[in-house]
């Protein structure tokens, strides 16, 4: 009987095989990616960092209200914020009030196209910065216009008025000074008298005198400040306070217009607080009108290579007094010469310039990878112990790790300023970083010499 059975032969396939083995290595692959921790990665920009705060102040100026001489219709010689000389005309008083169609022919023709600029750059600063939080600015917009149209219109119109009642009085200036024609009951506050009651304003009511308006005798006719210094007084915390004990100028920006300027500055203890006290001699003109303004104070300001704070981390060095360092004589290289104990027992040494990180005032900071616990550094053969120098001090610096080469190095950086999110690092150090080098966002995630990709 015949074997009728069959033989079945299995045959290799090198194709197969390969498919194994690559769906095999893909499979490792995608499995160890899953499982890894994933390393965020950061890049090193320019940037800067200010440390800055936001105050309304009171003004404090030498100032005084100048109440009229006697009673009538009063119009002004001088514009809002101008200089009135002593014994110069201020105002003129009259009995009788003005024609009205005279009053509107000089008003259409003391409008001109410097007057409508003005009134248009006030509205366009005060659009720009308006916020619904401070509806007050409403009221100070206000005040300012009807100064710009008392200036525009008074000089044209005062002589419209003299010629047409002849019995007019003329008053002039007892004292030289700034004109203003608002007053508000503060013009006698001084630093000391400041509260944070009279920082709320909760109280505070601001008076117009307009012209062609009947005036008594007694009454406010005008303000003048003295000269152009003038002060602003602002709340502080006891932390800013403390941050500011030793400063005595400050960089501000008036919030309104954008102005920046540099003020002198003191700490002064209140009966309810602590406050600033800025004192300028510059734009007192430009706010003459105001007893609040808002401004910004920059505390600190430092600029550089701008790096996360959570890239930060501490590595040991060992330390090296700076008198050790000394110039080889034949490559004309700084270093140090380390004398060691090789394996034989023998005392070597070698001039090493490599693995030296920072140096302050008393040290240099050298790698752990370069230099062994327990060597000497000095001069050659000298068998002086005193000349000498053991290795065991170390000292901490701080840094990051980069990782453009695909794992982690260190790298130290010179903090300038630091705050909760960022800091501020010096360019251009040696074993530092460099603009655009990627660093680890997060340190604790990883560990020196790491592979991260």
């Amino acid at each position: 009987m015949g074997d009728n059975r069959k033989r079945f032969r299995f045959q290799l396939n090198i194709g197969f095989i390969v498919f194994i083995i690559l769906f095999i290595y893909l499979t490792i692959t995608i499995i160890v990616n899953l499982m890894k921790e994933n390393v965020s990665v950061c890049r090193v920009e320019e940037g800067q960092i200010v440390n800055s705060a936001s105050f309304t102040g009171v003004c404090i100026r030498d100032e005084e209200v100048v109440n009229a001489s006697g009673n009538g219709y009063i119009n002004f010689y001088v514009g809002e914020g101008d200089k009135v000389a002593k014994g110069g005309n201020i105002y003129l008083l009259n009995s009788n009030p003005p024609q009205s169609s005279n009053a509107r022919n000089s008003e259409n023709t003391g409008l001109n196209a410097l007057a409508y600029g003005d009134i248009r750059d006030q509205v366009t600063v005060f659009a720009r910065n308006y916020t619904d939080s401070q509806f007050s600015q409403v009221y100070s917009l206000a005040s300012n216009l009807q100064s710009l149209s008392t200036e525009m219109v008074s000089a044209a119109k005062i002589q419209d008025y003299q010629a047409n009642t002849g019995n007019g009085q003329v008053v002039q200036t007892v004292e030289s000074g700034i004109v203003s024609y608002s007053y508000d009951g503060y013009e006698n506050l001084a630093v000391e008298s400041v509260t944070k009651e009279v920082l709320s304003g909760s109280k505070y009511e601001l008076h117009q005198i307009n012209p062609y308006t009947y005036i008594e005798s007694g009454q406010p006719a005008y303000k003048l400040v003295h000269n152009h210094q003038w002060q602003i007084v602002i709340p502080l915390t006891a932390d800013q306070a403390s941050g500011l004990e030793d400063v005595t100028s400050v960089n501000l920006t008036f919030k309104k217009d954008n102005i920046e300027t540099i003020s002198d500055f003191r700490i002064h203890q209140g009966s309810d607080g602590i406050y600033g006290v800025l004192t300028l001699n510059d734009y007192m003109v430009r706010y003459i009108s105001e007893r609040y303004v808002d401004i910004e104070i920059v505390f600190e300001e430092a600029a550089g290579l701008k790096i996360p704070t959570s890239a930060l981390l501490t590595k040991d060095f060992y330390q090296i007094p700076i008198e050790y360092l000394i110039q080889d004589n034949r490559s004309y290289e700084e270093g140090f010469y380390c004398e060691r104990t090789n394996e034989n027992g023998e005392t070597v040494a070698d001039f090493r310039t490599t693995g030296i990180y920072y140096r302050d005032n008393d040290y240099f900071y050298v790698s752990m990878d370069d230099f062994s616990l327990g060597d000497f550094i000095g001069k050659v053969n000298t068998g002086s112990e005193e000349e000498r120098f053991r290795i065991g001090a170390t000292g901490q610096l701080p840094g990051v790790y980069n990782v453009n080469k695909g794992y982690t190095q260190f790298e130290i950086v010179q903090i300038l300023h630091k705050n909760s999110d960022y800091c501020i690092v010096t360019e251009n150090l040696n074993y530092s970083v460099a603009l655009y080098d990627n660093i680890v966002l997060n340190s604790e995630t990883v560990t020196e010499n790491q592979i991260v990709y």
